[in-house]
C-alpha cells in the first residue's frame, strides 16, 4: 500500500525544480548538435501513400559523448513556419501527423535514447520484462532515465530552431501519454521560448496517486520493490518528483491543454485532474467519459484547435 501524502512529502520543492530546470538548460548549452537528414523512406508501398511521406525525412542526431538517436521531420508546405515538437508515448514508434502538418506547421517527432531507428525499434534496449527502461532507471537513479531522455529532446529542439524554414519564436509541444507528460516538462524547462502545450492523457503525472497500478505506472513496481527501507523509498519518490508534471505546474505560464479518459486505467483521470487543479495559467481540461488510453480522433481535434488558438 502506497502512503500517497508521505510520498508527496519526499518530492523536491519549487526551488529545487527551478534549480534543476536551469541546470538542464545549462547542460545543453555547450553541446554541438549534428542533425542529418537520411534517405530512409518509412512508407514504401507506392499506392495509397500519404502524400506527405514523399517529403518527410528521418533525422539522425549525433552528439559527441552521447548515443545516436533519431527524429522524424515533417516540413510545412510554406515556410518559414512554426515548429511543433511531438513526443512519443511509452513505446517504440514514430508518429505521423499529416492533418496537423497540413495546418501549416513544421513538425519534429523525437525518439530519445535511440529506442527507434529507421530500421525499426531497438529491442535490445528493453528490460527482461519487455518494458523500456527509462522510467525504471529514473526511479533508481541510473543512467538512461528521464534526465537523459529530456536532454536528447532539448538537443534536437536546439538543432531544429536553427533551420531557416522555422520561425524560432513559434515553438509548441504536443503528445499523448508519455508524449503529453514530456511536453509539459519541456515547456517548464524552456519557459518563454514556448507558446503552448497540448498534453493528451499525460503520463508522468501524480505518480503517488497512481499507487503504481496499471500498465504504465505499474512498470515502477520492480524498482519500488528494491527500496527495502524508508531512506530508499524517500529517494525513490524524490527522484520521480523531478519528472512529475505536478512539480512543474508553478513554472507553466503559457496555455496548457490536458485531457483524460473515463475508461483509461493506464493514466487515470484522477492523476490528470490533480495536475489541472494545480495549473494556474490559461488552461483547458477535456474529460472523455468513454475515452481509453490511446491517441484518438478526439485528441487530434483537440490538438488542432488549441494549436490554432495559441501556436
Amino acid at each position: 500500500m502506497i502512503d500517497i501524502e508521505k510520498a508527496y512529502d519526499c518530492y523536491p520543492n519549487q526551488s529545487d525544480i527551478d534549480t534543476w530546470s536551469e541546470r538542464m538548460l545549462s547542460k545543453i548549452s555547450n553541446h554541438h548538435v549534428c542533425g542529418e537528414f537520411t534517405d530512409d523512406i518509412p512508407i514504401r508501398e507506392p499506392f495509397g501513400n500519404n502524400p506527405n511521406s514523399l517529403v518527410n525525412r528521418y533525422v539522425r542526431f549525433s552528439i559527441p559523448g552521447r548515443k545516436t538517436f533519431y527524429g522524424y521531420w515533417q516540413p510545412a508546405l510554406k515556410t518559414p513556419a512554426p515548429l511543433l515538437i511531438n513526443l512519443p508515448g511509452y513505446g517504440s514508434y514514430m508518429s505521423f501527423h499529416p492533418q496537423i502538418n497540413d495546418d501549416g506547421y513544421n513538425i519534429l517527432h523525437i525518439s530519445p535514447l535511440g529506442y527507434v531507428t529507421p530500421s525499426g525499434c531497438e529491442r535490445n534496449c528493453v528490460l527482461t520484462d519487455g518494458n523500456w527502461p527509462v522510467i525504471y532507471n529514473t526511479a533508481l537513479g541510473l543512467d538512461g532515465g528521464y534526465e537523459d531522455w529530456l536532454t536528447d529532446c532539448l538537443l534536437a529542439i536546439k538543432w531544429a530552431l536553427t533551420l531557416p524554414e522555422v520561425l524560432p519564436d513559434h515553438l509548441a509541444f504536443f503528445g499523448t501519454s508519455q508524449g503529453g507528460g514530456g511536453s509539459i516538462l519541456l515547456a517548464s524547462i524552456l519557459q518563454e521560448k514556448v507558446r503552448c502545450v497540448c498534453a493528451d492523457l499525460p503520463f508522468m503525472t501524480a505518480f503517488p496517486d497512481s499507487e503504481l497500478e496499471g500498465p504504465a505506472y505499474g512498470i515502477l513496481k520492480p524498482a519500488y520493490a528494491k527500496c527495502t527501507d524508508d531512506s530508499n523509498r524517500e529517494a525513490f519518490w524524490n527522484r520521480l518528483g523531478y519528472f512529475d508534471t505536478l512539480s512543474h505546474a508553478h513554472r507553466l505560464h503559457i496555455p496548457v491543454m490536458v485531457s483524460a479518459g473515463g475508461k483509461d486505467d493506464t493514466c487515470p483521470a484522477r492523476c490528470v485532474e490533480r495536475l489541472f487543479d494545480r495549473i494556474q495559467c490559461t488552461k483547458q481540461y477535456t474529460y472523455l467519459s468513454d475515452g481509453i488510453h490511446t491517441h484518438s480522433r478526439e485528441s487530434m481535434y483537440l490538438f488542432r484547435e488549441w494549436l490554432a488558438l495559441f501556436a
